[in-house]
């Protein structure tokens, strides 16, 4: 497989679980900072595979992307340097609120396994924010959590209170980290 975003769409669009699981594979093996590069092109090839009509498509559409996202927040915050490859917390903004987005909308699916994906999406990506310590994109977060799992029927607002649940809760295992005053990055 060749790492084009083209290529990644294409095995997402297949519904084939093999060709996904490789493309998944493939992507993760690619260095953070290539895919800070990267990300807003598979974002946009990507994307659309996730109009189709079968729910496995638009699960692998939430997993590829989610585990497409560099992370290198928590790079930067394990450096406590400003900057990590050129890139400062700040520049990966657009990428963060982009996924983000797309996870919200995600958890409104009307299919139960895109929603788990979803979730499992804010949990990992609660890491990266609370790592960060980007507390005030953590807030804006939490309260729109709050106000999804609010507008939607009970099934999938189980959901969107699960994704808060596990953004919320990286906030305490935070906190309860830098009260053990252990050597650990924060």
């Amino acid at each position: 497989m060749d790492r084009s975003a083209e290529s990644f769409a294409e095995a997402l669009a297949s519904g084939d679980s093999d060709s996904v699981n490789e493309a998944i594979d493939e992507i993760e093996a690619v260095e953070s900072a290539l895919r800070v590069e990267q990300y807003g092109a598979l974002f946009d090839a990507c994307h659309p595979v996730y109009e189709s009509d079968d729910g496995y498509v638009r699960q692998s559409v939430v997993r590829f992307l989610r585990d497409a996202y560099p992370m290198l927040e928590l790079t930067i915050a394990a450096s406590e340097r400003e900057r990590v490859d050129g890139y400062t917390i700040g520049d990966l903004r657009e990428n963060r609120t982009r996924l983000v987005e797309f996870l919200l909308d995600a958890l409104g699916d009307d299919d139960g396994r895109v929603r788990r994906a979803a979730v499992d999406g804010f949990d990992t990506l609660g890491v990266a924010i609370d790592l960060a310590e980007i507390d005030a994109e953590k807030r804006v977060l939490l309260d729109e959590l709050d106000d999804l799992a609010d507008d939607l029927p009970e099934e999938k607002a189980k959901h969107a209170e699960e994704a808060r649940q596990s953004v919320a809760r990286m906030g305490l295992v935070g906190s309860l980290v830098g009260d053990l005053d252990l050597d650990v990055p924060r």
